[in-house]
């Protein structure tokens, strides 16, 4: 047997010690009744009747209250099998991490921001299967689809530029890895969330948007970065901060493309949204799109439910709290 409410047990300890005080101040009355007279005038001169009534009056009612205090801690014996099912949406998050997202017009930059950020939108939704992509040159699921938010975390917090060996930024091989992780999952909205500056080096990705909107998946792009632009630092072997040069020898500069974030969210069903705020306006992304989608139904499970006996303890509190008002009645009548 076990308890819904343990926090009760304290009322039912406090009543315990109330039942103890009480027996030891009848013990102590009556040692001082005997003291201060004969036990056979007492007999003679006391209504020891109306006595034994007033506490067998005081037992039914701590009894009551017994059983009172059992039924609200929600005693359980006994089970039954139950089928749970999850519901939510599926949602891959496409992170770039290729080395134009170490640019520091978000601090500390636009890399670690994002992955802060993404934390922050993952307690906006629980109860959602989430899945991790990494890209640049190439794409890799990083995480797939799962309900275990600290296994996604742990992901997370692993990645960095050079998570990936292939540098540029290829956004359509980040779409081909989420739709290949997609089709392992339920039957709940898709949701695919790119989160880039939008600088594109290989491929089509408005080809691959077009093809994931037809499997039923929906694209939402954050941009990330100013459209003045910021230049990549780096690190050499020495540790000293240098800056990112093309092959040319000149100094990169990485530019927010919004135009074709925009046309990419277009292209798969989506919406484009500017990475402001502390969220990067992955909060906004949920409260406007996400947050109305049905919600279908993700796994199903079965799980050992308790059943709760209170009914038993408050049918015997009730039947002896009803026996100690007939007695106080009676008692009354008979003064009466």
């Amino acid at each position: 047997m076990r308890f819904i409410s343990p926090s009760y047990s304290v009322l039912f300890v406090l009543l315990l010690f109330l039942v103890c005080f009480y027996a030891w101040t009848q013990k102590s009355k009556a040692k001082a009744l005997n003291a201060f007279a004969n036990p056979a005038l007492l007999r003679k001169y006391t209504n020891l009747r109306g006595l034994r009534q007033d506490r067998q009056a005081m037992f039914l009612k701590i009894c009551g209250l017994c059983f009172l205090i059992l039924a609200l801690l929600g005693p359980e014996w006994g089970y039954r099998w139950q089928e749970v099912r999850s519901r939510g949406l599926e949602i891959i998050i496409a992170l770039d991490t290729s080395k134009s997202m170490l640019a520091t017009d978000l601090r500390p930059n636009r890399l670690e921001r994002a992955k802060l950020a993404i934390r922050d939108f993952l307690k906006q939704i629980p109860g959602h299967q989430v899945g991790l992509v990494a890209f640049s040159g190439t794409g890799f699921l990083q995480a797939p689809l799962t309900m275990d938010y600290n296994a996604f975390q742990i992901a997370l917090d692993a990645l960095d530029v050079y998570t990936l060996p292939r540098g540029g930024t290829a956004i359509g091989k980040a779409i081909d890895t989420a739709r290949a992780a997609f089709q392992s999952g339920g039957n709940g909205h898709q949701i695919l969330i790119l989160i880039t500056d939008g600088e594109n080096h290989e491929g089509d990705p408005l080809a691959q948007a077009r093809k994931a909107q037809e499997e039923g998946i929906t694209i939402y792009t954050i941009g990330l970065g100013s459209q003045e632009g910021e230049l990549i630092p780096v690190r050499d072997e020495k540790g000293n901060t240098l800056y990112l040069k093309d092959d040319r020898g000149h100094v990169v500069k990485t530019v927010l493309q919004e135009g074709a974030l925009k046309e990419i969210a277009k292209a798969g069903g989506g919406a484009y949204f500017k990475g402001t705020g502390p969220v990067l306006g992955l909060d906004l992304l949920y409260q406007t799109e996400l947050a109305h989608l049905e919600q279908a139904d993700l796994h199903s499970s079965m799980e050992k439910k308790y059943i709760n006996r209170y009914q038993i303890p408050l049918f015997f509190a009730l039947l002896v709290l009803g026996a100690e008002f007939i007695l106080v009645s009676g008692k009354e009548q008979a003064h009466t």
